[in-house]
């Protein structure tokens, strides 16, 4: 509330024209005042007040005592103008006290320090809580990041920066958190103490949280997308948001048989998978990619039917018989029953791995990805006559001209256009 200042004239001309006591024997506004028990602020105090009036260089706060608070030039003029502009008479701010008035002296109050409490009130509650706050990465220095909590800052330690953690390098780990600077990170804080103006946060701590929530949601069969982030000979592993990293095994990558992820892959890549299995309590995930892709048994058992001849190359030699490649992806096994062998003989002794051959197809069962071969049902005929037909492909290859080596022909039409020019 605001009172108008009361002179020893007016009190004079008070009392002269009222006395201690009006007509009715009431006391008078002036004595209420004096005789009203206000509220004495002390310094330190942090206060809910009311804007009075804001001048060009002071702001008048009410925050309920005898004389109105004030908050000193110096600082209105240190205050982000684009801050004042949000101000007006009227609004509730919290202040600071940081000198009670003696005698005459002015009641002055802080808006800075005021608004800084509030925001380690607001940071003490969400460290009760323990709740995950975003924060935008304001700077970095030697021993992390620097975060901005309203008026506040917070700092983020290397050690609890995923991704960073783990480099030891100084100029890569400079490099890595100088490209965090004007994003926004999830952090949890681990250390509050406003006294000593210490404000530690962690973003480790709020990626396990959210990683853990995120395996409890995952379930067998959702699509997700990923980044590859690492590759070892047996598989790929794919983080699909919040920290949680899953495992593509090569042998879920692709229908047909992969050597190595770098075949098909390299860090960075994004890729959309399938979750095949998930262990929350163990932070294990099972990721699959091969079921996305169109399945060359189903594209294979469109396109052949039981009777017909295929051309194969044998990619393994057993003692029961050979399997052999007849599509991308699709292999068949060639029982020894069914070769052309005496009853008595070893597949190894007829064929090698690399081999290419002339099979008929005997059985097919997509679902089950099974193909039974026979080169026992070929027959003579059709076994010559594909032999000839593979010999004349390979004359056909051998005398075709080598475009690399021919020599260049001058082009009629650029020539012709350069003589009508």
């Amino acid at each position: 509330m605001h009172y108008t200042l009361i002179t020893e004239e007016n009190q004079t001309n008070s009392n002269m024209n009222n006395g201690n006591e009006n007509d009715n024997g009431h006391q008078s506004f002036f004595d209420l005042i004096e005789e009203y028990d206000f509220p004495q602020p002390k310094r330190g105090d942090i206060i809910q007040g009311e804007i009075l009036r804001i001048d060009d260089d002071v702001v008048f706060i009410d925050i309920g005592s005898k004389r109105d608070a004030m908050v000193p030039h110096q600082e209105v003029q240190q205050l982000d103008a684009a801050f004042l502009q949000t101000l007006s008479t009227g609004d509730t701010v919290p202040v600071y006290v940081t000198r009670t008035p003696v005698g005459s002296e002015q009641l002055v109050v802080s808006l800075e320090r005021g608004l800084q409490e509030q925001d380690w009130e607001r940071a003490a509650e969400l460290q009760k809580k323990d709740e995950t706050v975003e924060l935008g990465v304001i700077n970095y220095n030697k021993g992390g990041l620097v975060v901005e909590f309203g008026r506040i800052q917070g700092f983020v330690p290397n050690s609890h920066i995923p991704g960073i953690q783990n480099v030891y390098n100084h100029d890569q780990r400079t490099s890595a958190k100088g490209k965090l600077v004007g994003s926004s990170l999830n952090l949890k804080i681990i250390e509050l103490d406003p006294a000593r103006e210490r404000f530690v946060l962690s973003a480790k701590s709020a990626q396990n949280e959210q990683r853990q929530e995120q395996l409890e949601e995952l379930a067998v069969g959702d699509r997700v997308k990923g980044k590859v982030v690492n590759m070892k000979p047996y598989g790929a592993f794919i983080d699909i948001g919040n920290g949680v990293v899953g495992l593509l095994h090569v042998s879920r990558m692709a229908w047909e048989h992969i050597d190595h992820p770098h075949d098909l892959f390299a860090v960075g890549d994004e890729v959309e998978v399938v979750i095949d299995k998930v262990q929350a309590e163990k932070e294990k995930v099972s990721l699959n990619r091969k079921v996305l892709l169109p399945s060359p048994w189903q594209t294979f058992a469109e396109q052949w039917e039981v009777g017909d001849l295929l051309e194969g190359k044998v990619t393994a030699v057993v003692d029961f018989g050979a399997f052999v490649r007849v599509a991308d992806g699709v292999e068949g096994l060639l029982h020894k029953n069914e070769m052309t062998l005496p009853s008595d003989a070893e597949p190894r002794l007829a064929l090698t791995e690399g081999d290419v051959i002339l099979v008929r197809l005997v059985q097919i069962d997509a679902a089950q990805e099974r193909l039974s071969l026979s080169t026992r049902r070929v027959t003579t005929a059709e076994e010559i006559r594909w032999m000839q037909t593979h010999q004349e492909e390979q004359i056909q290859e051998v005398d075709a001209p080598d475009v690399s080596e021919a020599e260049p022909q001058p082009d009629a039409g650029v020539e012709g256009q350069e003589e009508v020019e």
